[in-house]
């Protein structure tokens, strides 16, 4: 890539390149900071299974979509043909303006409180915004997606030969079976575009003050409360946690729970159908990251006996707490309304 640096900056009308810096965070594509005679700038070399010209536009009008509402998502800068991408040698670039900030703190209440306000802003700015490759994206997680996994997991196992996770596998079914019950009784919910990857690398501060949300590859039509659920496990696990062998450190604290929601809720009004909801979206979102998680493997047969404890655990514990993640959101909600 940084042999091409040159190529790719030549098709853009931002000067003479000066220096280059590839940037550590991001788990996929090819991110760098450039600076050119014109100014800073963030590149990104696009991984091959994100390249669909259609999703790139999509992705690109709901960002300009974002800044015309005043939200901090960074601006496109376009190519000297004026397209928002760059095509070259098979490879797909775009450049955006570069946003100076640090990232997220998980010891600074006040990013907490700053990063579950700017969610509610973005759903709140996101209505109405619906590019039709988005809607057409398959979810991030359902009891479907699920139950996908565990027929591949099921295969994977060899429960033919390994009888001592057959058990495991059934209690791993009852889950997907129940979740796809207690979901299916709140109906349709909310559904807008969700940024789909609205974490603590993807948020830049300054101070406390959230000044660039950026990183819309995940962007897709889902239940608004999916990401809601997505974002309390990220910034409300107990740190440090007690579980070693998944991608999640533990359970959720409920006292930043309670923080995140109130702040939340100050900009965004959930339905009583989505706060009832909440915990089994919970549950669903650990089940699947932590049997199939992102950028990475399936859980293998050799990880399996002493991992999959810890997923049925926070299944467990979601189940065990589901009115107390409902009281919370319940409080939030009239402490909105009052």
């Amino acid at each position: 890539m940084e042999g091409q640096l040159g190529r790719v900056l030549g098709s853009y009308n931002l000067g003479e390149l000066r220096t280059a810096r590839r940037i550590k965070c991001g788990f996929v594509n090819d991110n760098w900071a450039v600076e050119t005679a014109w100014g800073r700038y963030f590149l990104k070399h696009r991984h091959p299974h994100l390249r669909r010209p259609d999703l790139i536009r999509a992705q690109h009008d709901l960002m300009g979509w974002l800044r015309q509402a005043g939200f901090p998502a960074p601006a496109v800068v376009p190519t000297a043909s004026g397209e928002t991408f760059l095509m070259l040698d098979g490879e797909f670039y775009e450049i955006h303006e570069y946003i100076e900030g640090k990232h997220y703190d998980h010891n600074r209440p006040a990013h907490l409180e700053e990063a579950a306000l700017t969610l509610g802003r973005y759903h709140t700015h996101v209505q109405g915004c619906a590019p039709q490759a988005l809607c057409n994206l398959d979810a991030l997680y359902s009891p479907v997606v699920l139950s996908t996994i565990l027929v591949h997991l099921r295969a994977a196992w060899q429960l033919d030969q390994n009888p001592d996770l057959t058990q495991t596998a059934q209690e791993l079914e009852v889950q997907a079976t129940d979740l796809a019950a207690r979901l299916a009784r709140h109906g349709a919910l909310p559904h807008l575009v969700i940024h789909g990857d609205y974490y603590g690398d993807n948020l830049l501060f300054d101070g406390n003050r959230i000044v660039g949300v950026v990183d819309y590859d995940k962007a897709r039509w889902q239940p608004r409360v999916v990401e809601l659920a997505e974002a309390l496990i990220y910034f409300t696990t107990e740190r440090p946690g007690h579980l070693k062998r998944i991608v999640y450190s533990g359970t959720l604290d409920f006292g930043a729970v309670h923080q995140f929601l109130v702040a939340y809720t100050d900009a965004v009004s959930l339905s009583e159908s989505e706060i009832q909801a909440l915990p089994h979206w919970i549950r669903t979102i650990w089940l699947c990251a932590s049997l199939n998680p992102p950028l990475e493997p399936l859980m293998s047969l050799e990880a399996a006996p002493q991992a999959v404890p810890e997923v049925l655990a926070l299944a467990r514990w979601a189940q065990t707490h589901a009115s107390d993640i409902v009281e919370i959101g319940l409080a939030a909600q009239k402490n909105l309304c009052s």
